[in-house]
């Protein structure tokens, strides 16, 4: 009689310890799935802005017919938006592919490193492309003769590297926040 009675209970505790694992299981797959989406989220959010911003920059470098930058200059901006376009493109598809429901913890955690590394690399690739245009920009913009053109491009400089360092810190933030709640799921 007590062995069955243990054995009942031994089965009921069993029951129990499947289900709140499960419970678990779903909640931390919904963390994930959240962290995904806040991430494509910045990534949809930085495209937009940029296929905002590009037309109006285009036409306010094309407005002024004294101020003309130099065909290398436009060639860097055309590589610059290239490499940018390609990059959130990369970003999006590699976060797309990372599903807890579809794939296995193993998969889940490679498509995340898959991601983490191509974040690092495509920083580094937007930076690496970005100081040869702002060199080429600035040189043109000395030769325009006109000093309150070159305050305003060092200002826009030093105004552009402070939110630019601000979006990317956020951006880390939320890439480690993904890493860390996909660890969570081992």
């Amino acid at each position: 009689m007590e062995l069955e009675e243990l054995k009942q209970n031994w089965n009921i505790m069993e029951e129990r310890l499947g289900r709140l694992e499960m419970e678990q299981r779903q909640q931390q797959n919904k963390t994930v799935n959240s962290k995904l989406q806040q991430v494509r989220e910045r990534i949809l959010k930085r495209f937009m802005m940029l296929v905002v911003v590009l037309p109006a920059l285009l036409l306010i470098m094309n407005r002024h017919d004294n101020y003309a930058f130099s065909l290398l200059t436009w060639v860097l901006l055309f590589v610059f938006v290239a490499v940018i376009i390609a990059r959130q493109f990369t970003w999006w598809l590699l976060l797309k592919r990372i599903d807890c429901l579809k794939l296995t913890v193993r998969e889940v955690c490679l498509a995340e490193s898959r991601f983490h590394m191509s974040f690092k690399v495509g920083i580094a690739v937007s930076v690496l492309c970005a100081v040869p245009l702002l060199v080429s920009m600035l040189w043109d913009m000395s030769g325009f003769g006109d000093p309150y053109v070159m305050a305003g491009a060092w200002t826009g400089l030093g105004i552009g590297l402070l939110a630019g360092l601000r979006l990317f810190l956020r951006a880390w933030r939320g890439v480690r926040e993904l890493r860390e709640a996909i660890t969570d799921l081992q």
